[in-house]
């Protein structure tokens, strides 16, 4: 009789969570990630992973070490030289830990011989860090990747941290109440500081206002996305990366959503005239976010 009770409970749980990341160590998180580039990117491909923006340079070499050491061991892309790219870094004067623009790391990437460049960051988010790393085609800025991970404080971040071992997850901790914990506040996600305030980096969205059904919200971006033949490049909680191609354009979209609020983000794109800096792109992309929120608002209706 238990059991009969139990399992709608658990289902019930399940759906409502199924699509929140789960907690996990650093050293998993970097497997899982590396796992879904070498997937993605071309066999043998020349890369180099060139920073990681963090709160601690330890963190940041730790993370760049151990990346590059899964996909050397991958056995599945060939990995730029580090010496070289350290002479590189020297020489241009950025730090590992640091912000790199695009354009510097497209350089950068041009200068070493490298088809792909990774670039990332981590942060702290209540309970847990956030780990984001990104594939950039050196020749095309392309984006051709991001993914993204919920970290637990480990042993490892607390040594790299100086944390102590303070508000360590236990080791313990469940696929479900992983689920749990990343759904809450904290895991919203974080809005992109555009070249500057106003432009058309990030557009709000309007149609739809709180408090949004997070699960239907994310229904009903899949849906629209296959209605305007967007190329889902990232799922995760809260957020969704597009690509769109027509002919020779192309353009790449981050959906971020949460309970409160919805919005749209820029990511890069090709043949649309795109100048962050001077905030012009050509009239065609705003008819396409226009195209996107009308699908989206239909299919959250239905």
């Amino acid at each position: 009789m238990k059991r009969k009770i139990l399992l709608p409970l658990i289902l019930m749980f399940g759906a409502a969570f199924g699509f929140s990341q789960n907690i996990v160590t650093l050293d998993d998180a970097l497997a899982n990630i590396t796992q879904y580039f070498t997937g993605r990117l071309p066999a043998k491909s020349k890369v180099v992973v060139l920073n990681i923006s963090a709160d601690s340079g330890r963190m940041a070499e730790y993370i760049i070490e151990e990346f590059t050491a899964n996909l050397v061991n991958s056995g599945k892309v060939t990995v730029v030289d580090r010496q070289n790219l350290e002479s590189i870094r020297k020489e241009l004067k950025f730090q590992i830990s640091g912000e790199v623009d695009d354009d510097t790391a497209q350089s950068i990437g041009k200068l070493l011989g490298a088809q792909t460049i990774f670039s990332g960051s981590i942060g702290l988010l209540g309970d847990f860090y956030r780990l984001r790393l990104r594939a950039i085609a050196v020749q095309t800025a392309e984006i051709q990747g991001m993914q993204s991970a919920n970290v637990g404080q480990d042993r490892i971040l607390a040594s790299l941290t100086g944390a102590g071992g303070r508000g360590v997850l236990p080791p313990s901790l469940s696929p479900a109440a992983s689920a749990i914990v990343s759904a809450g506040p904290a895991g919203k996600p974080v809005r992109k500081t555009p070249a500057r305030p106003g432009n058309f980096e990030i557009i709000q969205g309007v149609t739809l206002r709180g408090p949004l059904d997070m699960t239907k919200f994310r229904a009903a971006a899949l849906a629209m996305a296959r209605s305007l033949e967007y190329q889902v490049l990232e799922d995760n909680q809260g957020e969704l990366m597009y690509k769109y191609t027509r002919g020779s354009q192309w353009v790449q979209i981050r959906l971020c959503y949460w309970t409160d609020e919805y919005w749209f983000e820029y990511i890069g794109s090709n043949g649309i005239d795109a100048d962050p800096a001077g905030d012009r792109i050509h009239r065609v992309y705003r008819r396409w976010i226009e195209n996107a929120e009308k699908a989206l608002t239909e299919n959250y209706a239905r």
